[in-house]
């Protein structure tokens, strides 16, 4: 990866070479981002106006960036080749935030926040970091603890007494989870207060997301939300990652405790096993660890005698 500074004559030279390459326009601070076969090159606005940065990546990455920049600087030394990180058009500076555990009746739902800059790209590369449904459970749990101390993330965990209290107080699935995004990124971006781009893995459009956080004392404002963001910023990737990691060692407290294999998801699969861990450990122990909202509630407590 190559980062320069351009001039305004340079960055429409570089808009027009690339025209028919375009994937991505005025996304936050992006003005846009062109994918070729071998490339991707993301141009960044500049409230200063005198100079833009642009990011390259990809083979031949110095020879484009002589054509448009007198001095192109090479980014921190790559720990493995950046094949891997062709498939974000944005690899600067910037926080994303992820969420897991919303399909499963079993377990919390964990909400992640993520720094990504040119240091966590090689930690990203190395590790093969990518959308977390790419990624089997067993790989999760052996890479993510690996990463943990090398990059800037923060987490939180809804359990589930505390998820059907607030669906027992009106909420709804998206408002805990905008809350949620809302608290993990106000909290890392006062770590990271430099950081202009945030990315949201939207799951609402963003008049109802603020709408949902009407309320909160603080509200983090100038988010990109992007569906399938984990597929475009490695922020909202890295946090997809962890945040199943975290749920993944829930569930496996939930496992320990009381010795049983969870299986995760809402199939009829769950139902049973949902209706032998009532008959086992009781409807009170049952609450405890389900989304009591979710239709498989009910299909389980009316179709199994209730021992308390």
């Amino acid at each position: 990866m190559i980062t320069i500074k351009v001039t305004q004559e340079s960055l429409k030279k570089l808009e027009t070479e690339y025209a028919d390459n375009i994937t991505a326009r005025n996304i936050g601070y992006i003005l846009f981002a062109a994918k070729t076969e071998k490339n991707i090159i993301t141009a960044y606005d500049n409230k200063k106006r005198n100079f833009y940065n642009v990011t390259i990546q990809g083979e031949g990455a110095m020879e484009i960036a002589k054509i448009y920049s007198n001095a192109p600087s090479l980014l921190p030394k790559k720990v493995k080749n950046d094949k891997e990180s062709l498939e974000y058009i944005d690899v600067d500076q910037q926080i994303g935030s992820d969420e897991v555990g919303t399909g499963d009746f079993f377990g919390p739902i964990v909400i992640c926040s993520a720094y990504v800059d040119h240091d966590t790209m090689k930690v990203i590369n190395e590790y093969g970091i990518t959308d977390s449904k790419k990624i089997s459970d067993e790989k999760m749990l052996k890479i993510v603890p690996l990463i943990l101390k090398k990059v800037h993330y923060l987490c939180k965990v809804i359990t589930n007494d505390r998820y059907n209290d607030a669906i027992n107080r009106g909420m709804n699935m998206n408002r805990i989870k905008a809350i949620g995004h809302n608290h993990v990124l106000v909290n890392l971006h006062d770590r990271c207060p430099y950081v202009k781009n945030i990315y949201v893995d939207q799951f609402v459009n963003e008049e109802k997301y603020y709408e949902y956080l009407d309320g909160c004392q603080r509200i983090q404002r100038d988010i990109v939300f992007r569906e399938k963001g984990e597929t475009a910023f490695p922020s909202v990737a890295l946090a997809s990652c962890i945040a199943r990691y975290i749920f993944l060692q829930q569930i496996g407290y939930i496992e320990e405790k009381y010795n049983v294999k969870i299986p995760l998801g809402a199939s009829e699969q769950v139902n049973i096993f949902a209706k032998e861990f009532i008959d086992k450990f009781g409807i009170e122990e049952f609450n405890k660890i389900v989304k009591k909202n979710f239709k498989n509630y009910l299909e389980v407590v009316n179709d199994t005698p209730l021992l308390i």
